[in-house]
């Protein structure tokens, strides 16, 4: 009996290579979806402006999930959200600020810094996104806190939320950042969301990932793929693991679990 299949892809470190573009290989990898008539969806730690110019290089319908989670994004508005506490956020802040590790505030459409530095200025060239600069104590209504410093000093601040600061949800997608959302905010959960409007089954679901913010996502889905580049523990956890972002893992991947289907008996 033929069931609706819904393919999510995180972005960076999967969906797009160690350049942070997308492999010819990858293209013809969603194209095969999109011929079978498969639902393909976005997933990723990144804002809304910084995920829809892949929506139109892939032609996907603009429906997504930005900020680890934190947004649901349909066309131009927002289906579903959650803020982190007011009181929480300033203290991620504090914190990170204390460890002089790089703070970026993420609120809907908006990226906000206190000031230039490094790490802001790698991030704006990989998501071709310009920061406001401002004073984040003022700031309310934040989705995500994105910091970003050496990967002995992101693994201190992560400890230390993990006792210190139980309203958030601190985790890394590379070893250089910690993305700090509401506390039981998860990209798992907000595919969650998406399924009971898609009226997807969970077990319908393949999910492509390669960062620990992945890793629920992963293991909620009924086929949970791990980039060969990818974090340890979604490699232990996930059914298979592909090639890398920059060896056409996504196409591999691809083929891989269409042939699972056929092999079963599924019709697409």
């Amino acid at each position: 009996m033929s069931s609706r299949k819904l393919f999510v892809f995180d972005i960076d470190g999967t969906l797009l290579d160690s350049t942070h573009r997308i492999l010819d290989s990858t293209r013809k990898g969603i194209r095969l979806l999109k011929e079978a008539d498969y639902e393909v969806l976005l997933a990723s730690a990144r804002p809304p402006g910084a995920i829809e110019p892949f929506l139109n290089d892939l032609d996907l319908e603009p429906f997504y999930i930005s900020l680890n989670g934190a947004l649901i994004i349909k066309g131009k508005q927002i289906m579903a959200q959650k803020t982190i506490e007011d009181r929480a956020a300033q203290k991620t802040i504090w914190a990170a600020e204390n460890l002089n590790l790089s703070v970026n505030v993420y609120s809907g459409w908006d990226w906000s810094i206190s000031e230039p530095n490094k790490w802001s200025d790698r991030e704006g060239k990989i998501v071709d996104l310009e920061p406001v600069i401002q004073d984040l104590s003022k700031l309310r209504g934040i989705h995500k806190i994105l910091v970003i410093g050496l990967s002995e000093h992101i693994q201190e601040l992560q400890r230390q939320l993990l006792i210190e600061n139980p309203d958030v949800t601190p985790t890394m997608s590379n070893p250089n950042y910690l993305e700090v959302s509401a506390k039981g905010v998860t990209k798992a959960k907000a595919l969650q969301v998406i399924c009971c409007k898609l009226e997807v089954a969970l077990e319908d679901v393949v999910v492509f990932g390669d960062g620990e913010n992945d890793l629920d996502m992963l293991k909620a889905a009924g086929i949970g793929v791990a980039m060969g580049n990818a974090h340890p523990k979604l490699k232990r956890h996930a059914q298979f693991v592909t090639h890398t972002n920059d060896a056409d893992g996504i196409l591999f991947g691809i083929e891989k679990v269409l042939e699972s289907f056929n092999f079963g008996g599924q019709e697409s």
